[in-house]
């Protein structure tokens, strides 16, 4: 079984979920009347699995939908990808969700998180389906190459409602700006006409290329060396002249002459620079780094001075302060101290309405302040101390900051020495490579025929892979496979009353198109008329596209998706709850015919291929009744009225 759908998950913004489960491997139809939400189906799919912007229409879906999801079946495991609902004004969100595993239950809200890229889940799905490594080279060097990925591959599972009855378009999105050249240069890989290893050929036979051309050259020079004036190897010399590899004033007649001095360059060491010049880099980074760290030391010095300075200053401005108290409570050795009440001034014995302090007490307060003046003059020396070593720290930082400057500066004069002869050696490496080069192709005439034998088996290999690469040989393979694809598309039109009944079908994978071969010439769909014969010639060319992918296991997702191939017949405004009664009789016919071919192709290739219908037409025929997932009617929609209420 290939990928195919088993749910579509819709998470409110209050975290509720609407689940919508489809049959893998077999015919699904979700019917319906307008506006419930079934053209929003293919969208939502569209967007969870990688498309730049979200398409889902404005309205009650992008209103109340918080994260859109699809759970994948992929052979016996599952994927679940989850995209959240881009906001309000904004056309897309970066923030998806992936799970894989066995059987998956849909998880809650809040366990969707963000693990996983746009471009990489793209990655993940391509790998998944079996897409491999490929390239598409276009004959002419006016576009780049393109490589077949998950999101081209998906172009072939869906028909909107707008492609199912287009006769100007086939594919979905083959309007767009580069999707329709995308869909000519992919679908040959997409139809197996590509051989799987053609991008290792293709950047094998670039290399043998590669490989013949450097032979050439290496004969052509060894040819150009029996020329009598020898030009190259003269001036090979001279280049050496002017780099010093040789000195100025040697001179060579001769061409076994000047090659004999172009092998000693060759064979002679050199002087190199570059661990010089690494040392010397390395060496000033050192200093830097010591600059660095002796700043660091003199900003804590610096800081340590500032407080004790400050500190000092409060000490010294405290015991002037307690100096002056000391002195006016010394006047107490003034005073009668004995016989006289708190309430009597101790002086003129008057009476004092608020009683004065003691002989005692004012003694006491006189002896505790003279403790505390010894104590600040004794921590006086060590505080002059501390700064007096604070500033010789100082002072020795910023020598030793002098002299790193100072290193640093003749550092950078050096290497900057260093830079002028490196540039220097690099000028005589370069001359020394070609040198060696012409050195090595320099010969007699056994070695021209080494290299003219070498070149006979590089060309060799190079017509090979040609020929196994060659676009003619994949132009007929792609012949065969079209006419095959073509025979499925006549085998599913005798089932079809449709104009052009009985001619040869095919598909033109030029004009991206179907093309009637009648008596009269070719008919290409735009050329025919009703919209009966574009929606069912879409539907052919689908079915038999996707026989052929599951019959020769391409990398194509396993499942197809019609919105509204009844609306020829069956179009909106004439809906009475899906029945064909309203019709008359060929319109119910040519409906019934097209759902019956659409179910009898997913019964043939059940379980490897998923076709899902979204309609109006609700067919009473047991197949059809049996293959309904979900009836959208009388308020049932995509979106639950009880999110609209509760957000009411």
């Amino acid at each position: 079984m290939s990928l195919q759908i088993a749910k579509i998950i819709l998470y409110s913004r209050n975290g509720e979920t609407r689940e919508l489960a489809f049959n893998p491997g077999r015919f699904n139809v979700l019917t319906g009347a307008s506006k419930t939400g079934k053209s929003a189906i293919i969208d939502i799919v569209d967007y969870c699995t990688g498309r730049s912007e979200c398409n889902v229409a404005d309205g009650v879906i992008r209103r109340y939908v918080g994260w859109y999801a699809v759970l994948f079946q992929l052979n016996g495991s599952q994927v679940f990808v989850a995209r959240r609902n881009p906001a309000v004004g904004d056309k897309t969100s970066p923030d998806v969700c992936l799970i894989r595993g066995k059987d998956i239950a849909t998880p809650p809200v809040e366990k969707l998180t963000k693990n996983i890229t746009v471009d990489a889940l793209e990655t993940l799905m391509g790998a998944s389906i079996g897409i491999s490594e490929n390239e598409h080279r276009p004959t002419l060097p006016t576009r780049d190459s393109l490589e077949a990925n998950f999101r081209h591959a998906l172009l072939f599972s869906f028909q909107d409602q707008n492609d199912i009855d287009s006769k100007q378009r086939l594919f979905h999105r083959q309007g767009e700006d580069f999707i329709g050249q995308a869909i000519k240069d992919t679908l040959p890989y997409f139809l197996g006409a590509i051989d799987e290893d053609r991008l290792l050929k293709q950047a094998q036979l670039d290399q043998a290329r590669r490989q013949l051309r450097q032979l050439e050259r290496q004969l052509r020079d060894a040819e150009a060396i029996d020329s009598s004036s020898f030009p190259r190897a003269q001036a090979l010399l001279d280049e050496a002249k002017q780099v010093g590899l040789v000195d100025e004033r040697t001179v060579a007649a001769t061409y076994d002459g000047i090659l004999a001095i172009l092998r000693r360059i060759t064979s002679d060491d050199q002087i190199q620079v570059e661990s010089v010049m690494a040392d010397g880099e390395d060496m000033l980074a050192s200093l830097r780094a010591e600059r660095q760290g002796l700043r660091n030391e003199l900003e804590r010095v610096n800081a340590e001075v500032r407080s004790t300075r400050t500190f000092t200053h409060e000490t010294s401005g405290y015991e002037r302060e307690a100096k002056e108290q000391r002195a006016r409570l010394s006047a107490i050795g003034l005073v009668r101290s004995n016989g006289h009440s708190a309430a009597v001034c101790p002086v003129c014995d008057s009476h004092l309405q608020t009683p004065a302090p003691t002989v005692a007490q004012i003694q006491r307060s006189l002896r505790d302040l003279s403790q505390e003046l010894e104590a600040v003059e004794a921590e006086n020396p060590r505080l002059q101390t501390r700064l007096a070593s604070l500033l010789a720290e100082e002072a020795k930082l910023q020598e030793r900051l002098q002299d790193n400057q100072f290193r640093i500066n003749a550092r950078m004069r050096e290497n900057e020495i260093l830079r002028v002869q490196q540039d220097a050696f690099i000028m005589q490496a370069r001359a020394i490579g070609k040198i060696s080069l012409y050195v090595e192709t320099a010969s007699t005439g056994d070695t021209g025929s080494s290299l003219r034998r070498q070149i006979e088996v590089a060309q060799a290999r190079v017509d090979m892979l040609e020929r196994e690469l060659d676009p003619e040989a994949v132009r007929e393979k792609l012949t065969a496979f079209t006419n095959m694809i073509g025979r499925y598309m006549n085998e599913y039109s005798d089932k079809l009353d449709l104009e052009h009944r009985g001619s040869q079908l095919r598909l033109d994978l030029r004009n991206l198109t179907v093309v009637a071969d009648t008596l009269d010439g070719p008919v290409s769909l735009f050329r025919m008329g009703s919209a009966e014969n574009w929606v069912g010639y879409h539907v052919l060319a689908h079915l038999a596209l996707h026989k052929w992918f599951r019959l020769k296991n391409r990398p194509v997702p396993g499942f197809i998706m019609f919105d509204q191939p009844s609306q020829a017949h069956y179009p909106p405004d004439r809906d009475v709850d899906g029945s064909l009664d309203v019709l008359a009789d060929e319109d119910q016919t040519a409906v019934f015919q097209l759902f019956k071919l659409i179910a009898d192709a997913a019964a043939e290739l059940a379980p490897d291929l998923q076709i899902i219908i979204m309609d109006h037409a609700d067919l009473k025929h047991d197949w059809f009744q049996n293959a309904v997932v979900e009836r959208w009617r009388r308020g049932q929609k995509l979106v639950p009225m009880s999110w609209i209420e509760q957000a009411s």
